[in-house]
């Protein structure tokens, strides 16, 4: 029987769905703090958002770290390669990830510009008709980062009539043309394009380039009736700043995500924000996504542990095959 480790308590149906397709083997997960110990006897090791180290690579007989999804921040790829641990996460091009986190950023900014908290409050208050919001067509979006959930935004943003800039590590125009968007710019251009747009969106991956790139500055570009939303990772955003921009009416509002620390504290200030439209981290957690999610860590599962098979998806292949 193998032992199979979601690192951390979140993403807890996740967990319930693996223990579905492999109910012969023990599928489990724990606190972030008590990953070492927890480890010790772990076959494989699902970092969801927990800092997965050699520490805890050491713990116990790892052979496997599988993501269940596409991040891999957390993990010390370089010490899973000294160990001869293979890691592998599963592209958002391969389940239907992009789709449901674009589709979860189209909810966030409905939600923004229908004033959903004062909806909410008009129910409770028996109040009709109130209040008059803003439709999303004519209105524009600045998308950074236009890899897969990027494009798939791009494709929805542009299906509701809105224009579409975006901005793009390396720009493709034969790609981007093709999907539509009005005009790509490269990452130095996010403080010039971003003073032009009704709504800022992150569908970026997180990087020491991207970390808090979504600070003061940018935001005191933007125009005063315009929102930031991150459907990507919470550090991209800066939050202190973040908050000082809401309370002081630099922006309109934030539809987020994602938070710096998760699961976010529920005193947190931007919970407590009536600008500020939070979900739980559930942009990719769709029934459709957990089936297409399942049935590739499964297969990785059985082919590492099983059939010693090389698994799919694995980010350091190249690297075992170098080292001895």
């Amino acid at each position: 029987m193998m032992k199979i480790l979601f690192c951390g308590t979140t993403f807890a149906s996740s967990v319930e769905h693996l223990k579905k397709l492999l109910p012969q083997h023990e599928v489990v997960n724990c606190p972030n703090e008590n990953l070492i110990s927890a480890a010790r006897d772990a076959h494989v090791l699902i970092p969801l958002m927990a800092k997965v180290d050699r520490s805890v690579m050491e713990a116990g007989p790892v052979k496997l770290i599988q993501q269940w999804g596409v991040g891999l921040e957390g993990v010390d790829i370089n010490a899973a390669t000294e160990l001869r641990v293979r890691v592998c996460n599963v592209p958002g091009d391969e389940t239907p990830n992009a789709d449901s986190t674009a589709e979860h950023a189209v909810f966030l900014m409905m939600g923004l510009s229908r004033r959903i908290h004062e909806c909410f409050s008009s129910l409770r208050n028996g109040v009709c008709g109130s209040p008059v919001g803003k439709a999303l067509f004519s209105k524009t979006a600045l998308i950074v980062g236009l890899g897969r959930v990027g494009k798939a935004l791009a494709r929805k943003l542009i299906a509701l009539g809105m224009q579409v800039d975006a901005i793009k590590r390396t720009p493709a125009p034969l790609i981007e043309s093709e999907i539509g968007v009005r005009r790509v710019g490269n990452p130095s251009d996010l403080l010039d394009m971003a003073q032009r747009v009704d709504f800022v969106i992150s569908a970026m991956t997180l990087t020491n380039e991207t970390r808090n790139l979504f600070d003061r500055s940018l935001f005191e570009r933007m125009k005063t009736s315009a929102f930031v939303i991150n459907v990507s990772r919470g550090p991209v955003v800066n939050e202190a700043d973040l908050i000082v921009a809401l309370n002081n009416g630099v922006i309109a509002g934030a539809g987020l995500d994602v938070f710096t620390t998760e699961p976010v504290d529920p005193n947190h200030p931007l919970l407590r924000m009536g600008n500020v439209f939070a979900t739980p981290h559930i942009a990719g957690v769709t029934e459709q996504n957990h089936v297409a999610i399942g049935a590739l860590v499964k297969e990785n599962i059985l082919k590492v542990l099983l059939r010693d098979e090389t698994p799919n998806y694995c980010v350091n292949l190249q690297l075992l095959a170098q080292k001895p």
